[in-house]
């Protein structure tokens, strides 16, 4: 049982430190060099989502369970485990933006290509079997650090009225995005927030229901803050001249914290990126250990979650995804998309108090993830253009309500059955 002890302010600090990560960080800078203040749309969504998380907040609390557990209580163990194994395709999504980010930072280090993925593999294998308890504060504050840069790079660049001028710039960069890809994004980065079992621990652990949704609101407006800060720094170095050097667009954000710190003296740039190495490695290591915990949780022979070949399979994973080649964002929601597609439809029934048939339920999960997961591969094929995501998550949810509506329709022809027999 989760021990409730969190305030609401407690609550809204655990939820910003799981948000603001690598993937958050680089990949609204990466994003912020197309689209302007519109690169902030990770953040956004994170940020909406948190405030869609405050209003059941008192039911999940009083719940006192993760979501693949509801799924467990109203369908069985089966369908509990698939939707746990399920959250491997989200995570894995994590996880390759953090093997992009940490392979950015290399880069910059002076270990470019291949060379720098396997080190950053090796590393993130090497972090995630250490004792995490001390490892990830000292992860925490490496990331901390670079926040602090950050705020400074943008006093130094004279970003302030970009970033007091955020909101409408924000929504008037947007045009520069494909309108169904700015729907695609916001759904699958706000739904994620609502259904993640990562962001659901500390509402949990609020020590009252109403902690927990104060602390989701304060979380959603903290993140509206910060979430645009990575963006207004580039939008403001860019207007400057300052990034004529940067290699790569995954590369803009280590790239200038490491150009502002290296002002405050010799070595400092140095010192940053391997503090932001260190942070990606840990938010690498912590995700490899949760993708661990769910696949030993499926294994055949139940193997224990420390073993080290379920670290490999979890990297592997993870390598797979990032080789894709996609955006540190795009890389997130396209995976993303998978797992909302899959459970979408059984979790609004759940959230209706319907019942339905554990084996139902079950053919529903597994249509909308087929589908989606094909629509998925097809866009990595190059076949669906910019409006892949979009596809994987509508053709997912509309299989899925085929499915749903084909059994209501033979539930309700068989009850009609029933009555027409009588007397």
């Amino acid at each position: 049982m989760t021990q409730r002890v969190l305030s609401s302010l407690q609550v809204a600090a655990l939820l910003v430190s799981a948000s603001y990560g690598i993937g958050f960080l680089f990949g609204s800078g990466e994003l912020a060099l197309q689209h302007g203040m519109a690169g902030s749309i990770y953040g956004v969504a994170t940020a909406l989502g948190m405030l869609v998380l405050a209003v059941f907040a008192k039911r999940l609390w009083k719940a006192g369970i993760p979501v693949w557990e509801m799924f467990g209580r109203a369908y069985g163990a089966r369908l509990q485990n698939a939707v746990a194994l399920l959250s491997l395709v989200w995570m894995a999504g994590v996880l390759a933006a953090q093997i992009q980010g940490g392979v950015a930072v290399v880069g910059l280090l002076g270990l470019p290509g291949p060379f720098g993925q396997g080190a950053v593999l090796l590393l993130i294998y090497g972090a995630s079997r250490l004792d995490l308890r001390f490892a990830s504060s000292a992860f925490a504050v490496c990331l901390l650090a670079s926040g602090v840069v950050l705020v400074y790079a943008l006093l130094v660049a004279d970003g302030m009225g970009i970033y007091i001028g955020a909101v409408p710039a924000f929504a008037r960069d947007l045009a520069t995005f494909n309108p169904t890809r700015v729907v695609s994004m916001m759904l699958a980065v706000g739904i994620l927030v609502c259904t993640g079992a990562d962001y659901h621990q500390f509402v949990l652990a609020a020590r009252r229901p109403s902690a927990a949704t104060v602390g989701c609101i304060l979380a959603g407006l903290c993140l509206i803050l910060i979430g645009f800060l990575p963006a207004a720094v580039v939008v403001a170095m860019n207007h400057a001249g300052s990034l004529d050097g940067v290699p790569d667009a995954k590369q803009v954000v280590p790239f200038v914290l490491a150009r502002v710190a290296g002002t405050l003296g010799p070595g400092a740039d140095k010192m940053l990126l391997v503090a932001l190495s260190a942070a990606a490695l840990g938010s690498g290591a912590a995700i490899v250990r949760a993708m661990t915990s769910a696949l030993a949780s499926v294994a055949p022979h139940k193997r224990h979650e420390s073993h080290p070949g379920l670290a490999v399979v979890a990297i592997a994973i993870g390598a797979v995804v990032a080789a894709r080649g996609q955006g540190i964002v795009d890389t997130m929601v396209s995976v993303n998309i998978i797992y909302i597609a899959s459970i979408g439809v059984t979790f609004a029934v759940l959230l209706r108090g319907a019942v339905m048939p554990a084996a139902h339920a079950g053919a529903i999960v597994a249509a909308g993830f087929l589908v989606s997961f094909a629509a998925y591969l097809a866009g990595w094929a190059g076949w669906l253009g910019e409006n892949a995501d979009t596809i994987s998550l509508g053709c997912g949810l509309g299989a899925s309500a085929v499915v749903a509506l084909f059994f209501a329709a033979r539930a309700a022809g068989s009850a009609h059955g029933i009555r027409g027999t009588g007397p």
